[in-house]
């Protein structure tokens, strides 16, 4: 049985949303993705009734930063600070090294967290929510 591991995701990046690069050091990744269930009683009857609404998700990316970061990824780490954002950045997560297996979505970067230690490699922790549809390939 062969498995995914961790080491073989990567993640791609547009903040104009037409050619996604790869965002370079990439620790982790995730993504949720949410459904509203709608509830659909009526008077008289015995039990709730639920329909499926509209799904939606939110996730984090992290990555290393590093002198060599180059210009994709400072671009993935800056856009937190758009003012205008029509939420049309195209996000891409892999799950394998030949990028067969991905997610595909236009999202809104929501935030991003700069960390430095001492000792330690600086990283970037960037939050998003997705907008409209997502794509599993997966």
């Amino acid at each position: 049985m062969a498995f995914y591991k961790g080491e073989q995701g990567s993640v791609k990046f547009d903040d104009g949303g037409s050619s996604p690069a790869a965002i370079a050091s990439t620790t982790s990744w995730n993504l949720t993705i949410e459904k509203d269930a709608l509830e659909t009683s009526a008077m008289g009857d015995t039990a709730k009734g639920h329909i499926g609404g509209m799904p939606g998700g939110n996730g984090t990316i992290s990555l290393l930063y590093t002198a060599t970061s180059g210009d994709e990824t400072n671009a993935f780490i800056e856009y937190v600070n758009a003012a205008t954002d029509a939420g049309t950045a195209a996000f891409e997560l892999y799950t394998d090294t030949s990028g067969s297996k991905k997610i595909t979505f236009d999202g809104v970067m929501t935030s991003a967290e700069y960390t430095a230690t001492t000792g330690e490699v600086q990283t970037v922790s960037c939050s998003f929510v997705t907008n409209g549809a997502i794509t599993l390939s997966i």
